[in-house]
């Protein structure tokens, strides 16, 4: 939520992203964090994204 509150602030356009976070991503807040000028665009590779997240954090543990 901190960088959906930079985003807001700083009035980025659009944001592109894969792998979504259900758990603790900015959509769990079930409201529009982001400022009304922003577009999100995701699942872009949506499959190899979460994959990409799930290998690297168990390497991690």
């Amino acid at each position: 939520t901190m960088c959906a509150g930079a985003a807001y602030w700083s009035q980025i356009g659009r944001i592109v992203f894969g792998a979504s976070d259900e758990k603790r991503g900015y959509q769990k807040l079930k409201t529009n964090i982001l400022h009304p000028k922003t577009k999100v665009v995701k699942g872009v590779l949506e499959n190899e994204c979460s994959t990409l997240v799930t290998v690297f954090f168990k390497a991690k543990r």
